[in-house]
């Protein structure tokens, strides 16, 4: 394996300033179908790395053997995304996301054997405890270990909090929290960095989502009460609404006087030469508004479509109601019993 980076993420050690990690490759692939081409990943790889950018993401959306184990594989296995990123970088380090049950630990070995420097264990902020294996092994590895804590939104203060300090035990080197649903605003994202910077002593993280238009104001946010890592995508290009958009906020960083190892223009240019002629999968923004609105993640979007469609009632309406009742885990059952109590009245 290469050595990590001066400037990069270190076990133990906490950057100086604050740094994006762009997640492109990983997040972006949800809005192509999983279909980038070698050439684009290699495109991108290269790109950011001469833009600044020492931490880089890629592979499917839900991460290692996600295109094995899940009926949308990607165009390029992770097999082959490890090759090119070996071939590709030379100062900057490529991780993976992983998910506890979808990959398995041998698929960290492996990926971890092919070059890569960090993992991304993800993990349902109400049950963080499948992530004690994984981020054990992560660092008997030698990787980075990051937790993130998908669907941060699901859990008051005190949760997130008990949350964060479990994955510190489990020996996760730095904590994400995530805005899945893109339905935070940015004085609720500073409320909750404060609260979890005074609990733990690692450095913390912040994966943003644009439904409401506020993932660049949330991620300055996050950065302002003590996140350390923000993730970012070029153009924003990600699942649903999208992400935090790379360039602009590199452009805010040094507008602020700080993220001078980041060519803003230069990754503006990346962002329009690699992604902005890509072709996208639809995205409605009434279902992304809403969602924001209501804190109901996009992968319960189908789902809700279709028992509206049976029961024949206002599928945005019931979006609404559903999210009064269960926002993390609403399970058919539970859907079609609010649709019929909508369509009875």
């Amino acid at each position: 394996m290469k050595n990590v980076p001066q400037n990069s993420v270190v076990a133990g050690a906490k950057p100086a300033e604050v740094e994006i990690l762009d997640c492109t490759l990983r997040d972006g692939s949800y809005s192509v179908g999983f279909q980038f081409t070698e050439r684009t990943i290699t495109h991108v790889l290269s790109g950011l790395e001469a833009s600044g950018v020492r931490l880089i993401e890629l592979g499917h959306g839900l991460g290692l053997n996600a295109g094995e184990a899940l009926p949308k594989p990607t165009l390029v296995a992770d097999e082959r995304c490890f090759e090119i990123a070996e071939t590709t970088l030379r100062r900057a380090s490529w991780g993976m996301f992983c998910i506890p049950g979808i990959a398995g630990l041998h698929h960290l070995k492996a990926a971890a054997e092919a070059g890569m420097r960090f993992v991304r264990v993800g993990l349902d902020v109400t049950d963080v405890s499948p992530g004690a294996e994984y981020l054990a092994y992560a660092k008997e590895l030698g990787l980075t270990a990051f937790a993130n804590l998908m669907k941060t939104n699901a859990l008051d203060l005190g949760g997130v909090v008990a949350a964060t300090r479990r994955c510190v035990e489990y020996g996760a080197d730095s904590i994400y929290l995530v805005d899945s649903a893109g339905g935070c605003l940015p004085g609720r994202i500073r409320e909750l960095f404060g609260a979890v910077t005074g609990s733990v002593d690692v450095p913390l993280g912040f994966h943003g989502h644009d439904n409401l238009g506020l993932a660049n104001a949330n991620a300055l946010a996050a950065a302002d009460a003590g996140a350390t890592y923000i993730d970012t995508t070029l153009d924003g290009i990600g699942r649903g609404a999208g992400n935090t958009v790379t360039e602009s906020f590199a452009a805010i960083l040094r507008s602020r006087g700080a993220g001078t190892a980041y060519d803003y223009q230069q990754l503006a240019t990346l962002s329009e030469t690699a992604v902005r002629p890509l072709p996208r999968l639809h995205d409605d923004r009434t279902y992304q508004v809403v969602g924001g609105l209501t804190e109901t993640h996009s992968s319960f979007f189908p789902l809700i479509t279709r028992c509206a469609e049976r029961q024949g009632v206002d599928l945005f309406e019931l979006m609404t109601r559903v999210a009064d009742v269960e926002r993390v885990h609403p399970t058919e059952d539970l859907v079609m019993g609010v649709a019929a109590a909508l369509g009875s009245r």
